[in-house]
């Protein structure tokens, strides 16, 4: 029997075209591209690398609004099976808690599965939490910071990225495990896969598919409150033109600012 794979992924806007809501403390992402998650397409070629393998079926499994259709088909052009988007305004401006329950509702949702895998943190947020967060929620072991991942006589073997060197860990199946981006180089998409995942087309679940209160999701569910949101100054820097017999005047007025000593400080 194949094993079951489930790789999640977010589609986040490009961090060079995002900017903070001054008044909701939040990403303001309207007018920013969508990408797919940098850590999460080496998710994804990990488990591409352990389906070549293994003939493992992969399940892409994105939170987030109607345009995260297309980074799923992006996926599934690589060569996912399967797509699966949950999206619900209610699910709308959720913290890592919120967005973790409702991920782990949703894996619970799509029925058995031997392994999760989702990229060590997402560049529009950077916590690391969610991946833990949703193996704490389904009761199942863990691997975070991997570099790599394979299958061995019915268990995951994740080899690990530490502070102070390597770390290779077996778990039990059902696990999770997160990945780092150095861990590997994602694949491209092929087109004719990626034609096959627009025929298919993917499923979309709201919160009743999942039977979630509105209450216990999106910006309802999160206990993390921004309370205050400063924006640091812009250092503004100048620059100016000097000849050869200006370099003196300049070295008395570095010096007068403390930023070079003359030969008579020094002595």
């Amino acid at each position: 029997m194949a094993i079951k794979i489930i790789v999640m992924m977010k589609q986040v806007p490009d961090a060079e075209e995002i900017f903070i809501d001054p008044v909701k403390f939040t990403l303001n992402r309207a007018q920013a591209r969508g990408i797919i998650n940098p850590s999460d397409e080496n998710a994804l070629e990990c488990a591409l690398k352990i389906k070549d393998q293994t003939g493992a079926e992969i399940t892409v499994l994105s939170m987030g609004p109607p345009a995260a259709e297309s980074a799923i088909i992006e996926c599934m052009g690589r060569g996912a099976d399967r797509g699966v988007l949950v999206t619900d305004r209610v699910f709308a401006a959720a913290d890592t808690y919120a967005t973790s329950l409702t991920l782990a509702a949703s894996v619970k949702n799509l029925g058995e599965f031997d392994l999760i895998i989702a990229g060590e943190s997402t560049t529009d947020s950077g916590t690391g939490h969610v991946g833990p967060g949703v193996a704490e929620f389904l009761g199942i072991d863990q691997a975070t910071y991997c570099t790599s991942l394979h299958i061995e006589n019915d268990a995951l073997v994740a080899e690990r990225d530490l502070e102070d060197g390597t770390e290779v860990v077996s778990i039990g199946l059902p696990a999770l495990a997160t990945v780092l981006i150095s861990s590997n180089i994602p694949r491209r998409a092929k087109l004719r896969l990626k034609i096959d995942a627009l025929r298919k087309g993917i499923e979309k679940w709201d919160h009743d598919t999942l039977k979630l209160p509105p209450e216990w999701v999106g910006i309802k569910g999160s206990p993390t409150v921004v309370g205050a949101l400063k924006i640091p100054e812009e250092r503004k820097r100048a620059a100016k033109r000097i000849t050869v017999d200006q370099l003196g005047e300049l070295v008395k007025e570095l010096g007068g600012m403390g930023l070079i000593k003359t030969e008579e400080e020094e002595a």
